[in-house]
């Protein structure tokens, strides 16, 4: 009998995993079989990722529509330098019949609109599913995100008539119900890069700031480029540490994780990525920058790629692939 009722346990909890963000445990490996980010990371692919000639490609993010990928990303001409973002950033989309690519381009996605709440740049594109839908968020000045929506990965896009979040660095998140959780940065007057979140009842808002707008990290820590995912019952972030206040190392790759999108904890003080890549073929690159990651996961929450922006020394930068050995966040 004990046995029995053991049984139908966890079948009910089983169906209240899939209907929705429950406390009931969702697949994968149990805390006890839980590896770390870092030690899961597989070599890059030396010939995958995405660049082009004659640009900076920067803020991949990836979906996947019948057998072809497809990557966002942020690109502007590489005779502006680094600094040529802040003026002509525009989302475009590559295809690859591999999550390692390598992408091909496709198409200019989005560009800034004179007169219009991004008319300075389009930037930190973050593609997302919202049952139907395609919506694509980006920011345009460093606090104001707004998103544009497709109901095809092809367009047409139609994009929101004003800014709907007061930050940067979208990561945005999509409940079981189609609603939004929404983590970013927000740059305060103290200079702190605040992890902050907001929450809507659809893309479509209105988006209320979490908290209040106070920092959810922990001991005032700041971040920049965020990438969040859903696992192990948790909201999951994977960031830049910014001052290298969690890590010691200046923007190294930083990982925290919360059971309520509230307070978040850090999950290690061991960074997860630095600016030195390992590739397939045995070589290894240290790049004068390394940001943007991304995370690709499976429909089990387990992460299987890694997206980072890479600045060589010398050249424009590309996006780097590295294969991800089934991560599932214990804590």
């Amino acid at each position: 009998m004990k046995r029995r009722l053991l049984g139908i346990f966890f079948v009910i909890q089983s169906i209240l995993a899939l209907n929705g963000f429950s406390d009931a445990p969702d697949p994968g490996p149990t805390v006890s079989e839980a590896r770390s980010f870092k030690s899961c990371l597989l070599p890059a692919v030396k010939n995958g990722g995405f660049q082009m000639d004659g640009y900076f490609i920067w803020c991949s993010s990836v979906i996947k529509i019948g057998d072809t990928y497809h990557m966002f990303a942020s690109r502007w001409p590489a005779k502006y330098g680094l600094a040529g973002w802040t003026t002509y950033s525009e989302c475009v989309r590559a295809t690859s019949t591999s999550l390692l690519g390598p992408y091909t381009f496709q198409e200019v996605v989005l560009q800034k609109r004179p007169g219009h709440w991004d008319a300075p740049r389009v930037h930190n594109v973050k593609l997302v599913q919202v049952g139907s839908k395609y919506v694509l968020y980006y920011i345009s000045t460093a606090n104001l995100t707004g998103y544009a929506v497709a109901d095809s990965i092809t367009g047409p896009w139609t994009r929101s008539d004003k800014a709907v979040m007061k930050f940067s660095n979208p990561a945005p998140l999509v409940r079981p119900d189609s609603s939004i959780y929404c983590f970013g940065r927000l740059g305060d007057s103290s200079k702190v890069n605040r992890g902050v979140a907001a929450t809507a009842p659809s893309y479509e808002g209105p988006y209320a700031m979490v908290n209040k707008g106070e920092n959810l990290l922990p001991n005032n820590y700041e971040l920049e480029d965020p990438t969040i995912w859903w696992a192990n019952n948790q909201y999951n972030v994977l960031l830049t540490d910014w001052k290298g206040k969690a890590t010691g190392i200046v923007k190294a790759g930083t990982q925290y994780y919360s059971k309520d999108g509230i307070q978040y904890q850090l999950m290690s003080t061991e960074p997860v990525f630095t600016k030195t890549v390992t590739y397939d073929d045995g070589t290894t690159e240290t790049f004068s920058r390394r940001e943007r990651p991304a995370v690709y996961t499976n429909e089990k929450g387990e992460v299987i790629a890694l997206f980072t922006a890479c600045m060589p020394t010398n050249g424009p930068a590309r996006v780097v692939v590295q294969p991800v050995d089934h991560y599932y966040p214990g804590n």
